[in-house]
Parts: structure tokens; C-alpha cells; sequence
């Protein structure tokens, strides 16, 4: 137990410093709207999203301490494979009941109500423990083993429906980051427990955590802003249809009964070790305190390994071996530490393989795995992966289960070494398994991407493998010398060209001359700018067809976004006669640089021109222009472009003649109120504001006097000169306005001609 006391006490140290380790209470995401009333939604989620990934893995991991703590205390041993058997029946009925709920009312209702029924049933269970240990030992096993995954498993589906994958890029992995913390600090909480109270003592604590989480959830509301991902409505009949067709895509695909098999052989293989593992630590400690000090120092220093072997071999693994290889590395892990538990009996080698299978499980296997259902369409995923992740894994439990329990009968004290000899054998035969997939994933990924039966976003493909059969499908050839995510490499991410590279012409060849493959998007959009390439990559965007509208939207909208990037998609989108593509430019009035503004001014002009039955709510576009106008004077006159491309022609209210003499401000929101007032005496009006002649000018500024709604004339009045005496400016109706306009059409027309004769040749003097 002194090696005990020396991870505890380390651990100690981790709980009073991981907060300043990881920068400070302000390192946490949107922590500073604890103290800032004016945070923005998105960062207000984040820190909810925060606040609940470390009290839910805290309770994780205190709640597996006390509940092997409280139920090997009570029973002992040899009725735990019994329990891991109904828990298994059990989980697998929750896990049913949980896809009908979040089915039927969504995650952002249900998971904040299971979080706090959680914490309700635990405070309930806590009582029954002060006259019904057992009881309530049996209660707690069912609660961890049921709910607490599946409580996980959905606030990461709320996370994912509640983020657009921009803003999910930029802050999960922090949020992970900080649940991992919460896991060291839970565990630390179970280890101080149990050296000084009861076990049971545990479970009022596990309950705080849950309620924390459900506060902090509740504040996970959808956002307005958040990218829409389409729903599926499913009944029990429906659901019922999925399982059939899931099973029957099972049994004719030779891969997917591999992958299967492969869940099925790990599972088993990680009971009989679990099981092995609890086995000694019951014999060896005994006393109810013992245990959970000694599980809880355990399963803390096993979540933090978990994370530092996620951070630095799960890539590179992917990258080496790639998907298949990467799983094979579990079961090749738990031969080898189940062969040193069977060479070197005890608790320590016990803990050593229980200990690498759980971190292996979670990090290398996981990140394989997951890469392995690549080839596999939507459509049968959805029915297929719930019966590989929770199906197979909950039929490995029952089988494994069932096997141990007929060894705990036939001989208790020979139990451990015979489940280590089966765990052996598991993860040998996991190991086969996991190899044979390679081949069959090759085959299935390349006649799936021909088929287009998926698609795949080429800057989101780490694993060696797949690049090369991607690039291979798509005609693509691999570049020379390249590494995926390398530094100095030809690029900084699969399929991105990197601008320092300074090979143009390799940019060129990737975006081809004819239509852009939808799994080149992603890598020509960072190309807008790289100014050498910028109008080829513009040209390609343009060819690859609406499949790039939602890409560059995201691009567009995100302020982290290169600002020569954000400034030259509305060239793009400005093509595509496309609600969504509206929707993107409308919210790009908003943007913090003047240039994207007036670009997305410019691109909805040409969309509404071309197309009149899309359109811009008037309040968007008032209040686009309210901000411009509110900028003040200096700001305004000081806006320049930085960029010349053929968009000249998309505003309606400049042309040749005045656009050397126009202020791109004042231009910007006459673009902005063409899209809502009428186009034409708006053009009028605005080139008669740059003639000479007073008279003209006076007949502009009385059009615009009469037409300009109240609210938009007062602020923008000063930016107009309105040099006409007081006398002049009484109001006339809007008709007469107008006719007055439209008659003087040809004279400003003509005014502005030899204004702009007699500056070429002030120029040529």
C-alpha cells in the first residue's frame, strides 16, 4: 500500500494545481462570463458545456470506485459475474429506452431531466444504505453500470447538436480536456473518503455531482446561430425496422460481421481481466474503506494515462498502422499483460493489465475503430453501430459473465489464473480478427467512395490508409515525401496546400479545370487566400456546385477565419441562386471587417437581381446599415478595399462613371438599401449626390428625403452634405419626388460624364 499512498499523494498535488497547470481559472472556456455580463451565446455554452464534463466524469470516475468498493465489500467475488450479467440485460434495456427518448423529445430535454433523476435516485439510495447495505450495494451497481455511460453518451450528442463543427473543433477538445481534470479531482474526493468515512458516504457526493451537471446542462439550450442538422423521426416501429435491417446488413457483409466479432472478442477479453483484477484487489484489501481508496487512486491514474496516451500515440498510430492496426494494438496490449499477470501473479500485475486494457480501450482502439466504420454508408451506420457498440459489447458481457461465473463455482482460488488464461486467449483470437479487417476496410472504403455510397471531407482524414485510397479514387496523386499534419510538409493538413510552399502550380492541378470533387472543399477554401491562386480557387468554388454553399458559410462566419479568406467568399456564394447562400451573406453584414461587409452587400445585390424571389428581411438590412452609419466619421471616410476582383459590377448604385468618386461607405449602404427599397431611383439618387450642379443634387436628396424611412434618414443625413438652403427643403410627396428624379436621370448622367472627362484630363496635363 506505500505505492498507494505515493499515487495518492501525487494525486493530491494534481487536484490543488490542475487549474493553474492548464493556465488558470480563466483557461477555461468562457470562464470570464462568471464575471462579464456581455459574453457572447457561444461562449456562455461553453462554459456550461465545461462545468458539465468535469462533474460528470468526476462522478464517472468516483462512482466506479464506490460502486466495486460497496459491492465487493457486500458480496464478495463470486456473485459479481452475476451482477456484470444483469447489468448487462439492464444496460441493454436503457439503452433502447434512452434512443426513444432522445428520439421522440431531443438531448436538450431529456439529459438535463436524467441528470437530476440521477442525483434524486442516489440520494434515495443513500438512504436505503443506512438499513439495507446490500441492497442498496446491488442499487448503486445497477445505477453506474446503467446510467452513466448513457448520461455521457447523450450530453456528447447534445454537444454536437447545440455547436456548429467550427465552434465543436475549437472547443472540445478543451472541454474534454477539463473533464479529464474533473476526473482527477473526483478521484482524489472517493481516495480522502474512503480513508476516513464509510463508503456509503460516497454517494450523497456522487449525487452533487449529477445535480451539478443538470444545472449546468439546462444552459445547453439550442442556439439561433447553430448550424441545423437534419432530424429523424423515429417511432417504435421504425426503430424496429433499423434493428431488423441492421442485423440483415450483418449477416451479408462479411466486414461489418468482422467488426462485430472484433467488439465481441475485447469485450470479453476486458471482463475476464475486470473480473481477475476485482478478484485480488477483494482478496488482498477486504475492508469497505481499503477498497475505495485503493479503486479510486486506480481509476484516476487510469483516466489520466488514458488521456496523455490519447494526446500522443492516437495519430500517430493512425498515421503508422493505420485504422485496423490501431485496434489490433489493444488485444495486442492485454496478451502481453496478461501473459506478465500469469508469469508474475498479484495485485500489482493485475492492476498493470486491467490499468492498460482500459486506457488502450479508450484511446488507440477507440480512434481505430471508430475509422473503421469509414466505409460504411449512413443509412446502414445508423442501424448497425448501436448493435456493435452497445449489442455486441452487452453480449460479450452475458457470455464472459457466464463463463466466469461456472469457473467461480468449480474453484475460487484457481478463478484468477484461469480468467488471465481466458483473457489470453480473447485477445489473441481479438488480434486475428482486428488484422482481417484490414483488407476487407481497403475493398469496402474503395468501392464505397466510387459508388460515392460516402463522402469524406479530405482535411479530416489523419490515418495514412484512407488518405491514400481517397486520393487514389478521386485520381488525386499522392504527393511525394508528404506527411500528413508534419511540419515543413507540402502541407499543413491532408489535402490543404500550404501558401508558403510557394508552388502555385501545384494548387492549380488540385483544383482542376472541371467540376471540384465535394472532397476537395475544404482544401481549396483556405486557397482564397493565397493571392497568387485566389482566382482559381474562386473559379473552382464556383464549379464545385451547392455542395460548397454550407462549407464556406462556416468559413465565412467564423471570426478566427483568415480575414483575406472571409473577404473573397461572398465571390464565391454571390453564384449560387440558393436560400442558404442568402441566409450566409445576410450574416456576413455583421462582420467586424468592413470589407466582408461590403462584399456580402455586394454578393446579395447580384443574388436578389437575378433571382426576386430571394430575398433579405428588412429588419436585417436596416440594421446591417444602422451599424455602418454609427461608425462615426472618421471610420467612415477611412474605408478602403484591399482587394479588386469582378464584382465591381454587383452594386446597384455605382457604375463606371462615379466609382472613383464614391466613398465605399456611402456605396455600401445604398447596395445594402437596394435590396429592400426600389433599385432604380435608389441608383439615380445616389449618382446624383456626386454632380455639381445644385439643382441635380437637390432633387436626389429630396427623393431621399421623402423615401428614407425615419429611422435610417436621421443618422445617415449627415454623410449626404445636404448643402441646399433651409428654405429649399420642404418635403413633397414621394410620387412627385420620384417623377422629378426620374426626369433628371439623363442630366446627372450627363454631369457626371464631363466630370469625369475633365478629370482624365486634369490627369494627362
Amino acid at each position: 500500500m506505500e505505492t498507494g499512498r505515493v499515487v495518492e499523494g501525487f494525486l493530491s498535488r494534481v487536484g490543488r494545481s490542475a487549474l493553474w497547470t492548464l493556465g488558470g481559472p480563466a483557461s477555461i472556456p468562457g470562464y470570464t462570463a462568471i464575471v462579464t455580463p456581455d459574453l457572447d451565446e457561444t461562449r456562455s455554452a461553453v462554459l456550461a458545456a465545461t462545468v458539465t464534463a468535469a462533474a460528470s466524469i468526476a462522478f464517472q470516475v468516483g462512482a466506479k470506485a464506490t460502486r466495486d468498493a460497496l459491492f465487493l465489500s457486500s458480496f464478495g467475488i463470486a456473485a459479481l459475474p452475476a451482477m456484470v450479467m444483469a447489468t448487462a440485460i439492464l444496460a441493454i434495456g436503457f439503452a433502447f429506452l434512452s434512443a426513444r427518448a432522445l428520439t421522440a423529445w431531443g438531448p436538450g430535454r431529456v439529459i438535463p431531466i436524467a441528470f437530476g433523476a440521477s442525483a434524486a435516485l442516489l440520494m434515495i439510495e443513500w438512504a436505503i444504505s443506512l438499513w439495507a447495505a446490500r441492497a442498496a450495494a446491488v442499487l448503486v451497481y445497477l445505477h453506474c453500470g446503467c446510467l452513466g455511460g448513457l448520461l455521457i453518451s447523450g450530453f456528447w450528442s447534445l454537444l454536437n447538436e447545440r455547436f456548429d463543427p467550427r465552434t465543436a473543433k475549437h472547443n472540445l477538445g478543451a472541454i474534454s480536456a477539463w473533464g479529464t481534470v474533473g476526473g482527477a479531482l473526483g478521484g482524489l474526493i472517493a481516495a480522502r473518503v474512503g480513508q476516513t468515512l464509510p463508503v456509503t458516504a460516497m454517494l450523497p457526493i456522487l449525487a452533487s455531482f449529477h445535480f451539478i451537471s443538470a444545472i449546468a446542462v439546462a444552459r445547453l439550450k439550442p442556439s439561433l446561430n447553430a448550424i441545423r442538422r437534419p432530424a429523424f423521426e423515429r417511432d417504435a416501429e421504425s426503430m424496429g425496422r433499423s434493428m431488423q435491417s441492421g442485423l440483415r446488413a450483418i449477416s451479408g457483409s462479411g466486414y461489418l460481421r468482422g467488426l462485430v466479432a472484433l467488439v465481441l472478442l475485447v469485450t470479453i477479453s476486458e471482463v475476464f481481466l475486470d473480473l481477475m483484477f476485482k478478484g485480488r484487489a477483494a482478496a488482498a484489501l477486504g475492508e469497505g474503506g481499503r477498497l475505495l481508496r485503493f479503486f479510486a487512486v486506480f481509476y484516476t491514474v487510469v483516466s489520466l494515462f488514458t488521456l496523455l496516451v490519447q494526446a500522443l500515440g492516437s495519430r500517430f498510430s493512425l498515421l503508422k498502422l493505420g485504422p485496423a492496426g490501431s485496434a489490433a494494438i489493444l488485444p495486442a496490449g492485454v496478451a502481453a499483460a496478461a501473459t506478465g499477470a500469469l508469469v508474475v501473479p498479484g495485485l500489482a500485475t493485475a492492476a498493470l493489465a486491467r490499468g492498460s486494457e482500459s486506457a488502450l480501450s479508450n484511446s488507440l482502439y477507440r480512434a481505430g475503430y471508430e475509422v473503421l466504420f469509414t466505409p460504411v454508408s449512413a443509412r446502414e451506420k445508423r442501424a448497425v453501430k448501436p448493435l456493435a457498440d452497445v449489442g455486441a459489447a452487452r453480449v460479450g458481457d452475458l457470455i464472459a459473465g457466464g463463463i466466469a461465473q461456472g469457473v467461480l463455482l468449480l474453484s475460487l482460488a484457481a478463478a484468477p489464473f484461469i480468467l488471465t488464461a481466458m483473457a489470453l486467449a480473447a485477445a489473441v483470437l481479438a488480434i486475428l480478427a482486428a488484422i482481417r479487417l484490414h483488407a476487407g476496410y481497403v475493398r469496402t472504403l474503395e468501392r464505397a467512395l466510387r459508388s460515392r455510397a460516402v463522402e469524406l471531407d479530405l482535411s479530416e482524414v489523419h490515418d495514412s490508409v484512407t488518405q491514400s485510397i481517397l486520393l487514389k479514387t478521386m485520381g488525386i496523386p499522392k504527393v511525394s515525401g508528404y506527411v500528413p499534419g508534419s511540419k515543413g510538409s507540402a502541407a499543413a493538413q491532408p489535402g490543404r496546400i500550404d501558401p508558403r510552399s510557394r508552388d502555385p502550380e501545384s494548387a492549380r492541378r488540385m483544383l482542376g479545370e472541371g467540376a471540384l470533387p465535394e472532397a476537395l472543399i475544404p482544401a481549396a477554401i483556405p486557397l482564397l487566400g493565397w493571392d497568387d491562386v485566389a482566382r482559381d480557387a474562386i473559379e473552382a468554388l464556383r464549379r464545385a456546385g451547392p455542395a460548397s454553399i454550407q462549407p464556406l458559410v462556416s468559413a465565412l462566419l467564423d471570426p478566427r477565419e483568415d480575414f483575406a479568406i472571409r473577404r473573397r467568399i461572398p465571390l464565391v456564394l454571390a453564384t449560387y441562386q440558393d436560400p442558404r447562400a442568402v441566409e450566409g451573406l445576410a450574416r456576413g453584414l455583421d462582420d467586424r471587417r468592413f470589407e466582408v461587409r461590403y462584399r456580402c452587400g455586394r454578393g446579395l445585390s447580384r443574388l436578389v437581381e437575378r433571382d426576386p424571389s430571394l430575398r433579405v428581411a428588412p429588419s436585417v438590412v436596416y440594421g446591417a446599415v444602422l451599424r455602418e452609419v454609427e461608425a462615426g466619421a472618421g471610420v467612415w471616410e477611412g474605408r478602403r478595399l484591399l482587394d479588386r476582383f469582378d464584382d465591381e459590377a454587383w452594386s446597384p448604385a455605382v457604375d463606371d462613371v462615379i466609382r472613383d468618386r464614391a466613398h465605399r461607405s456611402l456605396e455600401h449602404v445604398f447596395t445594402l438599401l437596394a435590396l429592400v427599397l426600389p433599385r432604380q431611383p435608389l441608383q439615380i439618387a445616389f449618382r446624383g449626390l456626386h454632380v455639381s450642379d445644385a439643382h441635380l443634387r437637390g432633387t436626389a436628396l429630396e427623393y431621399l428625403e421623402s423615401a428614407l424611412p425615419p429611422e435610417i434618414r436621421r443618422p445617415l443625413w449627415p454623410y449626404l452634405e445636404d448643402r441646399r438652403p433651409k428654405g429649399a427643403r420642404a418635403a413633397r410627396p414621394t410620387e412627385e419626388a420620384l417623377a422629378e428624379l426620374l426626369r433628371s436621370s439623363d442630366s446627372i448622367a450627363i454631369h457626371l460624364r464631363e466630370l469625369r472627362g475633365a478629370g482624365e484630363g486634369d490627369a494627362h496635363t
